[in-house]
């Protein structure tokens, strides 16, 4: 059997958006709870390399994408 501990935390906000917050989760067939804790680890869960999300962000505007070559060939698997 697993014992998972969650951490609670407080939030304030205005009444309006407690309101939307309640609606989108609703939406969404999940408590509020579930639906914030979606939020923030969908906002500090990384996907990409910080340096290539900088690139991404800040690169010059001259990068070229390459040709896309043909395959090499190769020999059939027997």
């Amino acid at each position: 059997m697993y014992t998972w501990h969650m951490a609670q935390m407080t939030v304030y906000v205005p009444d309006d958006v407690l309101a939307a917050a309640r609606r989108r989760a609703k939406e969404q067939d999940r408590s509020l709870s579930a639906w914030v804790s979606g939020l923030i680890r969908q906002e500090t869960t990384a996907d990409w390399p910080k340096s290539l999300v900088d690139l991404l962000h800040h690169g010059s505007s001259d990068l070229v994408e390459p040709d896309d070559q043909p395959p090499e060939d190769v020999e059939p698997f027997r």
